[in-house]
């Protein structure tokens, strides 16, 4: 097996991977992953034909391993595991020291051998929300992006400026933020996927009480289709709101960690993860 840097021709044979597993990728996904780090995703070839796929999402001391998939005629084989050093080693030499993913259970006994340890449980859960307008919310514009960067920052734990910007581009009736008496309060992103919509991220700052309000405004852009998000089980605040609103869980993973802890992305000001790829 020979394993290369991911190019923008490789694609759609990334995206065959996570159809066939069912994730609901799409192609901005892989396109937004090159683009914050060209040198992170790799391609696993056999015999010049691709077989399977890694990527890394390095910030600053640390970064996230994703959308490890091999084909399955090619699986049993250590082809995982091999895939799995070749994404670390890459992320220590950025000095990445702590590393996190989203593990499904069939994979968690190949991360436990890494020395990932399970965190929280990764919800997906999907289901609808009546809309209703809030005077406090609007869309948002190119010029919130500097403070909502260090909004976002300050809960999140690094950057991610370069998501959230094209987030923007591609889907500004999808953006939203509550301000209050002037100054950010919260904000909330979505995507449009084949069929429904998927939030994330979704940040609030201390008025968790209006956290609610930012979701039924934002649900008045999706013309009736289902939501989907991804939330960690230690958000309460979150859980309530969706519970409320009779979100079904469709699946999980484990949030999993290996390195020196912190409180990175495990804040309960994150209501919504952005992605299982990037936290």
């Amino acid at each position: 097996m020979y394993i290369r840097k991911m190019s923008q021709q490789d694609i759609e044979f990334a995206l065959t991977l996570t159809t066939t597993e069912g994730w609901g990728s799409i192609k901005l996904d892989f396109e937004e992953l090159l683009a914050f780090d060209p040198q992170g995703c790799f391609i696993a070839e056999f015999s010049d034909e691709p077989i399977g796929m890694i990527c890394t999402t390095p910030y600053n001391s640390f970064g996230f391993v994703s959308n490890l998939i091999v084909l399955r005629e090619h699986r049993n084989k250590k082809l995982g595991t091999e895939l799995m050093k070749h994404a670390l080693e890459y992320l220590e030499r950025k000095h990445v020291v702590s590393h996190l993913l989203d593990g499904v259970m069939k994979a968690i006994s190949l991360y436990e051998r890494f020395g990932f340890e399970k965190r929280h449980k990764s919800l997906r859960l999907e289901g609808y929300v009546e809309p209703k307008e809030s005077a406090d919310i609007r869309y948002m514009t190119a010029g919130d992006l500097d403070d909502i960067d260090q909004f976002d920052t300050k809960f999140f734990g690094a950057s991610r400026k370069r998501f959230i910007e094209s987030r923007l581009r591609h889907f500004p009736k999808l953006c939203k933020v509550l301000d209050i008496n002037g100054e950010l309060a919260g904000y909330i992103m979505g995507s449009e996927r084949s069929g429904f919509i998927r939030i994330g991220p979704w940040v609030m700052k201390n008025n968790h009480e209006q956290a609610e309000d930012l979701l039924r405004d934002f649900a008045l852009e999706v013309d009736g289709m289902p939501l989907q998000i991804g939330v960690l089980k230690n958000n309460r605040r979150a859980l309530q709101i969706f519970q409320k609103h009779k979100f079904a869980q469709k699946s999980f993973s484990w949030r999993m960690m290996r390195g020196p802890k912190g409180n990175w992305t495990f804040s309960d000001h994150l209501y919504a993860i952005c992605s299982a790829a990037r936290g």
